[in-house]
């Protein structure tokens, strides 16, 4: 695998998507994942945003801006020490891609080398049980006394590792135009209660 050459994504069909990333598996090795920024993201923001968001410097890349700046938080307290979050899916750069520039990402697979359910999937197929439970607590307890800033806590972005806990995936940063969570730590831990209490409800209705 050429590390240098530009990957060719035109011709894949993404594996999953949001409102702001479509994700590709990458082409030469399946242990990692390609996201690039979501075309229909890039039309909507170019009819809706107002002119001084359409002239920031990072364009449309702003959708990449606050999931690496979290990653980067998240090692801010161990920094010149190797330090990865396992509550976190490891950014392992930028690539230039047919569909732009991209983030590459370690896939989280499970023990055939798929892709590793959700936690709406585990929800979904009646695979939710003591051990995952356990883990979504311990993930809430990181989420709690974490710096990260998390936004979307859907069941959709926690990822079921195989050696046993949750990884986030996407809903990282703060959205506001005003970031004060990111200078606030008790309004960061005020925000994440809200979120936990939403996702216990989502879990409690689905598992009853």
């Amino acid at each position: 695998m050429d590390l240098l050459a530009p990957l060719t994504l035109a011709p894949l069909d993404p594996i999953g998507h949001g409102a702001q990333k479509l994700v590709y598996r990458h082409p030469d090795d399946p242990r990692l994942l390609v996201k690039v920024v979501h075309p229909q993201f890039i039309r909507r923001h170019d009819r809706k945003d107002a002119f001084y968001k359409r002239r920031r410097r990072i364009g449309h890349y702003r959708a990449f801006e606050r999931e690496v700046r979290e990653h980067l938080a998240s090692r801010a307290r161990h920094a010149g020490h190797y330090a990865p979050c396992r509550h976190l899916q490891n950014i392992l750069g930028i690539v230039d891609t047919d569909l732009g520039a991209a983030l590459l990402v370690e896939a989280v697979l499970d023990e055939h080398g798929e892709p590793a359910p959700s936690l709406a999937d585990l929800l979904d197929g009646g695979r939710y049980g003591p051990r995952e439970a356990q883990a979504l607590e311990a993930f809430i307890d990181w989420a709690m006394t974490s710096n990260v800033l998390i936004n979307d806590l859907s069941p959709e972005n926690l990822v079921w590792h195989r050696q046993g806990h949750f990884v986030l995936i996407d809903g990282m940063g703060d959205r506001a135009g005003i970031p004060i969570r990111s200078h606030s730590q008790w309004l960061n831990r005020r925000y994440k209660r809200r979120k936990i209490a939403a996702l216990r409800d989502v879990v409690s209705a689905r598992t009853r």
